[in-house]
């Protein structure tokens, strides 16, 4: 059974990067299912109560960036913040939120907004669309997260 969750997170995943790569759009389904998926595999893993008091601190630390992103876009960009940062990418942010205790988020969070930084400055010349398919990304550096932490099992996710 958790054979078929890791493999649906997987494809989920994937999905979400193969269309925002295209596209820059995903379909919504997409985000409810791998939110779902990494949630329920969240709650699985840890208790209830960790679960609940886990996931509202990592979505208020969601919130408090998106926050500090509309402040940016406004007063620097001078720009609405729907024109510099898209909701795909705040629905990523609100799955990944979800999906992972608070330590782990704050690592899987960091890191694959690095990823993409990296990726989009050595993709940046091949991409049709100037903007940064930031969910598209991230959800590749998760999906590879996961491939690797599953085949060598190097540490519980879940654990920190």
């Amino acid at each position: 059974m958790e054979f078929l969750l890791k493999i649906t997170i997987i494809l989920s995943l994937l999905g979400i990067t193969l269309q925002d790569f295209k596209e820059r759009k995903v379909y919504v389904w997409l985000f409810i299912l791998s939110g779902f998926l990494l949630g329920f595999l969240h709650f699985n893993k840890v208790f209830y109560q960790s679960f609940i008091l886990t996931t509202i601190i990592n979505c208020s630390i969601v919130f408090t960036v998106i926050f500090v992103l509309y402040i940016y876009a406004k007063t620097i960009l001078k720009k609405p913040l729907q024109k510099t940062f898209g909701m795909g990418d705040f629905l990523f942010f609100i799955v990944l939120a979800i999906g992972f205790p608070i330590a782990t988020f704050l690592v899987l969070f960091s890191f694959s907004l690095l990823f993409s930084l990296i990726l989009y400055f050595l993709l940046k010349h091949k991409l049709t669309l100037k903007t940064v398919p930031l969910a598209g990304f991230q959800s590749l550096f998760i999906c590879l997260i996961f491939i690797a932490n599953w085949v060598f099992n190097f540490s519980n996710l879940y654990t920190i």
